[in-house]
C-alpha cells in the first residue's frame, strides 16, 4: 500500500537514481527522494531538466501498483494530475492545464515535467519511479534565454516563495489519494480524468509528419489522433508539435 515516506537531501546528481536504487532494494510503495539541489536533473526522452540550486521542486516517488504492463504510462499521468490539482491551489485563481504525455502547463507556458520508469520483469510491474520537476521559486533571469518564454514558475506567478519541502508534502498526499483509488478501483478512470485538463483536445497535431486531430486519450494513455483518411492512430511515443 502506497505511504508516503519523505527523504530530503542536500544535493544529489539525480533523485530518480536514487529513488530507482533505493526501489531495487525493496523500499515500499510511496518512498520519496527530493533535492534541495539536483545537479542532473533529466526529462523525457534524455532532455535535461534546467534548475537553479535551491529553488525548484525535484522529487521521485517509488510505486509499486497492481497494474497491467500497457498501463504504466497511467501512473505518470496521475503525476500530472497531482501536479496540476497543486499548482491551482497554490497559483490561484490560474489554471494548470495538460500537455501530452505529462507535462503541465499555466498561462501557456510549462511550469512541470513528470519523468515515469517502470521495472518490469516477467511481464509483472515491479514498481514505477515517478519523477517530479517543479518550477517553484526561479525567477525569469534562472532560464536560459531560450527558454524565457516558453516556461514560468510559481514565483513568476503569484509573486511568492514558497517552501520546497511543504509543497512536496503537499504533492505526496494529494498523490496518494490517487493512487490508493487505483489500487482500490484499477486504473481506467485516469484517462478521463486527465483529459479534463487537457490543453490541446480537438486541435490539430503533427507526428513525424502525419498530421491529425487530437480526439482523446486511450486506455493505455496513448494519444488518439484521427488523421485525414478517418484512421484514428493510438501514439504511444514520441514528440507531438501543434499546427
Amino acid at each position: 500500500m502506497f505511504k508516503p515516506d519523505l527523504i530530503v537531501l542536500e544535493e544529489t546528481e539525480s533523485t530518480q537514481d536514487i529513488a530507482g536504487k533505493m526501489a531495487l532494494d525493496e523500499a515500499p510503495s510511496g518512498t520519496s527522494v527530493m533535492a534541495l539541489r539536483q545537479i542532473k536533473g533529466r526529462g523525457r526522452s534524455r532532455s535535461y531538466w534546467h534548475s537553479p540550486p535551491g529553488k525548484n521542486l525535484a522529487l521521485s516517488v517509488i510505486v509499486r501498483p497492481t497494474i497491467k504492463v500497457q498501463e504504466c504510462p497511467l501512473l505518470g499521468m496521475l503525476a500530472s494530475i497531482t501536479t496540476a490539482d497543486l499548482v491551482d491551489d497554490l497559483c490561484h485563481p490560474f489554471k494548470a492545464y495538460l500537455k501530452w504525455p505529462n507535462d503541465v502547463l499555466i498561462q501557456d507556458r510549462k511550469i512541470a515535467g513528470i519523468l515515469s520508469e517502470a521495472r518490469i520483469l516477467n511481464g509483472i510491474v515491479e514498481f514505477i519511479v515517478l519523477g517530479v520537476g517543479l518550477n517553484i521559486n526561479s525567477r525569469a533571469e534562472d532560464f536560459p534565454d531560450e527558454l524565457c518564454e516558453s516556461l514560468t514558475s510559481f514565483f513568476i506567478i503569484t509573486g511568492k516563495t514558497f517552501d520546497l519541502k511543504k509543497v512536496g508534502i503537499s504533492f505526496l498526499e494529494r498523490l496518494a489519494d490517487l493512487v490508493h483509488k487505483v489500487e482500490h478501483e484499477g486504473a481506467d478512470f485516469v484517462p478521463l480524468l486527465w483529459e479534463q485538463r487537457w490543453r490541446h483536445k480537438g486541435q490539430m497535431l503533427v507526428r513525424d509528419g502525419v498530421m491529425g486531430t487530437a480526439i482523446g486519450i486511450g486506455p493505455d494513455g496513448g494519444l488518439l489522433m484521427k488523421i485525414h483518411d478517418g484512421e484514428i492512430l493510438n501514439i504511444t511515443s514520441g514528440t507531438i508539435s501543434l499546427l
